[in-house]
């Protein structure tokens, strides 16, 4: 009798649930077309393929996903890389390398299918950025982004992959839907560049990084909506031109390089690195609001720069990248504080590739600053960090919020960062913030991460 019941009970079980995921179906199936399709765009193409079990209905709507798609290396083949690099023995490396590249031609293989069973006319974004092998068919993918009429582009496909963006597959029909080209390690002629500047008219963000290019670029045109342009470590680049009225953010990271910046009055914020430092001479910078720095590349001719600086009289934001253990760090933050006279925000990243405990020593130069926050990234508690905090504490009338960020710094782009960063110490990191939290009046806000 107890079985009987037992067994009532699981049928009944069963037949409720078999009952919920038919209302779950019904449910599902009514939604108005369109709506699953918009559903799955916003999912992982991985997830949007899962929903195939869903329903009938459902089976092959992710064939029709419009979203963005990201390929940036199988999970498998990112263990490899880190096991190939920890491998002792060159045959055992010589192994593994060979089972990356299989594992690399399935994980392209797969790329290849998935993009054959789209059916969508259009997809928001498209990503290839990993390393491809010498066999890859990478103009295909190029075409198949212009084809799908992708709004955002993003391209590497690895440092020892020599590729050329194809301009004639470009030509083949229009490509007005681009937003944003982000490239890596790819050559872009000069008439390729003509042509994205000038036939791509919703075109807002370029960035080429470690690219080769034209030595002389001239950013201008009719329609130009460019918002955004980035140029990092492309090192053949002599000469740059520039006549863009939408302008708003521009970054170089570089060498020695003649520029021009003719029509940019909406430019707000600049990012300089490398070892260009003749950026003071920009004419725009009295109009910038936010000003990034990295000077780690500039020692000792950067002080002889910065000395030259126009009054950043609209400057809200300033990040400065240095290394405290250059004696050129605090004198390079009182420059660039006394010629901003509305600087709301100052931020130093900080490298302490060997952090000088000496005694503290003050500030010659001084002079009333209306800063209201204070960001120390990387602090370890070196003296010239609590020089910098009680010279501003002396000086910024007006300061409100100290805030110490006592993990391990942005890795910079252009210097090695050595052994130091190995046994960083976060924990006594800390401990020497804390030390520091009891000099500061108790009016200000201090945070310590």
């Amino acid at each position: 009798m107890i079985m009987q019941d037992a067994g009532s009970m699981d049928h009944k079980q069963k037949r409720e649930k078999a009952n919920k995921e038919e209302d779950c179906e019904d449910l599902i199936n009514q939604l108005p077309d369109g709506i699953p399709v918009a559903i799955l765009s916003k999912l992982p193409i991985n997830d949007a393929a899962r929903t195939s079990i869903l329903s009938r209905k459902w089976r092959y709507l992710w064939t029709f996903f419009s979203g963005t798609l990201e390929f940036d290396g199988s999970p498998i083949m990112k263990d490899m890389k880190k096991d190939i690099k920890k491998a002792s023995g060159r045959h055992l490396q010589m192994a593994m390398e060979i089972m990356y590249d299989a594992e690399r031609q399935t994980y392209t293989s797969w790329i290849n299918e998935l993009l054959s069973s789209l059916k969508s006319s259009t997809l928001q974004g498209l990503k290839f950025w990993f390393h491809v092998g010498t066999e890859c068919d990478t103009d295909k993918w190029v075409h198949f982004a212009i084809q799908k009429k992708v709004q955002k582009l993003e391209l590497y496909f690895g440092h020892s992959f020599e590729y050329v963006l194809p301009l004639h597959l470009f030509k083949v029909e229009s490509f007005n839907s681009l937003h944003v080209l982000r490239l890596k390690f790819i050559t872009v002629t000069k008439e390729m560049l003509e042509y994205l500047l000038c036939c791509c008219p919703l075109l807002e963000t370029l960035s080429l990084v470690s690219s080769v290019v034209p030595k002389t670029i001239k950013v201008s045109g009719p329609s130009l909506k460019l918002k955004c342009l980035e140029l990092v470590r492309c090192w053949e680049l002599v000469k740059l031109e520039i006549f863009a009225e939408n302008l708003v953010s521009f970054k170089y990271y570089g060498s020695h390089l003649d520029t021009e910046f003719k029509i940019v009055p909406s430019l707000m914020e600049a990012t300089f690195g490398g070892s260009f430092v003749e950026f003071i001479k920009e004419s725009f910078l009295p109009q910038i609001k936010v000003l990034k720095l990295d000077i780690t590349q500039n020692v000792p001719e950067v002080i002889y720069w910065l000395s030259q600086l126009p009054r950043l009289k609209s400057l809200k934001h300033l990040e400065l990248i240095a290394c405290v253990d250059d004696g050129i760090t605090l004198c390079a933050c009182a420059l660039l504080l006394k010629v901003s006279p509305s600087l709301w925000r100052f931020t130093l990243k900080m490298l302490n590739t060997k952090p000088n405990f000496r005694t503290e020593r003050k500030f010659t130069m001084e002079c009333q600053y209306s800063l209201k926050e204070l960001e120390l990234v990387g602090f370890c508690g070196a003296a010239c960090e609590i020089e910098l905090v009680m010279y501003i504490l002396e000086n910024a009338v007006e300061l409100q919020k100290i805030t110490i960020d006592t993990r391990l710094p942005t890795k910079p782009k252009l210097r090695p960062l050595g052994e130091h960063f190995k046994t960083w110490d976060h924990e006594e990191n800390r401990k020497r913030a804390r030390g520091l939290q009891e000099k500061i009046p108790p009016w200000i806000e201090f945070v310590c991460i």
